[in-house]
């Protein structure tokens, strides 16, 4: 490639005097090519955000491994020996704790209200472990009274309830007959302590007590459910939990928190992937685009490329020239779009609560000037649909170095077929009619 295959394939970028700096083709496959680059940024950005907050929440709120019986066992629904399970695997390096808990389903009734709740006891009274504790955000930590329990603020929001207050809950007691089915358990608790985890789904669904309280609520004496396992590293779940599975044997089974939770990963995932293809329609789209603008940049420039022709140049030099064009669009859409991208993405919750602050202010001037009643302000990533609290974006520099090369390469593969048909023009019958 010589300098002037550079020059000349960087000028013909530019329009005509008439018209300005850039054509109007030119500057909008440009601009496809940038957007395209731009929305693949952001979007992953938020989806890779995602994934890790969700998958941050529930590792810091559920076990890292979970140790529990096969429940096709009949003789069992829990492990009795759990302290001496818990000896047997203390040692493996790794392992920061060890909790036995004890959970299970079951119903609140509050006033006229009932709802499904998931139930867990973990440690003992005045001894609940601090990986529980460090979630309390008002009332007692310590559950030294045989009827205190903590609720997540989420469920003391929706359903009205203050510190102090009882509740009922019903379980299932006891093992299933064929003459009097499952007899119900009912216990009176009072609300000791308000948690938040940050997880919407345990915000607004679980209620925690010690050991002894839900052994005794569901009736099943001193066993516990499982065993939940902390890790200094969670990226080392599978080792670790191939490991613990040779050491305890198969009467029990190790289950990662990944796996426990394989259908919500999955589906993030799933969505991650199909929103990568889908958005890179936009860059191939883009491709279209500028052949077509090359297209009309050959038909434009036959005059001059007949007379380069006519000065010696190549027939391979013509098309690298048309392809440098199409480099050029390709890099400066490429550039353009991850700088924007990148600075969206870093800004998001500050743009997005922004946003959120002009459609409320005008929507609330315009409940107030036409007198429509109360205005419910608008949140655009609603709590209860994503379960998270904020809207967090990982920006991952491989996937925008990725996306930005690909861009470039679509840009100049789609530059191509013209170059092509513009090396081929005869230099005579170029300037002939011009």
């Amino acid at each position: 490639m010589h300098l002037f295959e550079l020059f000349i394939g960087w000028r013909y970028l530019k329009a005509k005097k008439s018209q300005g700096f850039i054509s109007f083709n030119t500057f909008l496959s440009i601009f496809i090519v940038s957007i395209g680059v731009f929305v693949l940024i952001v979007v992953m950005s938020v989806m890779t955000g995602f994934q890790s907050q969700i998958r941050d929440k529930i590792l810091d709120v559920d076990a890292h491994i979970t140790i529990s019986r096969y429940y096709a066992d009949t003789d069992s629904e829990g492990i009795d020996n759990y302290r001496e399970l818990s000896d047997k695997i203390k040692n493996v390096k790794q392992i920061k704790t060890i909790m036995p808990f004890v959970q299970g389903q079951g119903l609140v009734r509050v006033k006229s209200y009932i709802f499904p709740v998931a139930i867990r006891g973990y440690g003992n009274p005045g001894e609940v472990p601090k990986d529980i504790t460090k979630f309390i955000t008002a009332g007692e930590r310590e559950f030294k009274s045989t009827t205190s329990i903590a609720i997540g603020e989420e469920m003391a929001f929706n359903y009205n309830l203050r510190l102090g207050d009882y509740i009922e809950i019903i379980v299932p007691k006891g093992r299933l007959t064929a003459r009097e089915g499952i007899t119900p358990g009912i216990g009176r608790y009072r609300i000791a302590a308000f948690f938040k985890t940050g997880y919407y789904e345990f915000d607004t669904k679980l209620i925690i007590m010690t050991i002894p309280q839900t052994q005794r609520l569901f009736g099943i004496g001193n066993i516990v459910s499982g065993l939940a396992i902390k890790l200094f590293d969670v990226y080392d779940m599978d080792r670790i939990a191939s490991k613990l599975q040779d050491i305890i044997g198969y009467d029990f089974q190790v289950i990662t928190a990944e796996q426990q939770n394989q259908n919500l990963f999955y589906a993030l995932r799933l969505e991650k992937l199909i929103m990568t293809i889908i958005l890179f329609l936009v860059i191939i789209s883009a491709s279209f685009t500028i052949m077509g603008t090359l297209v009309m940049v050959v038909m434009e420039k036959r005059k001059a490329i007949g007379i380069l022709k006519t000065m010696g140049a190549q027939p391979y030099s013509i098309m690298i020239i048309f392809i440098l064009e199409g480099f050029f669009i390709g890099l400066i859409g490429a550039i353009i779009g991850v700088i924007t991208g990148l600075a969206t993405a870093i800004n998001l919750e500050a743009i997005i609560h922004w946003v959120e602050s002009v459609i409320n202010s005008i929507m609330s001037w315009i409940y107030i000037t036409f007198d429509l009643g109360v205005f419910y302000p608008v949140t655009l990533v609603p709590k209860n649909v994503y379960y998270i609290d904020s809207l967090p974006t990982q920006i991952q520099p491989e996937f925008v170095m990725l996306v930005a090369i690909l861009a470039i390469f679509i840009a100049t593969v789609a530059a191509i077929l013209p170059s092509w048909h513009a090396s081929r023009l005869h230099p005579v019958e170029s300037i002939r009619y011009e």
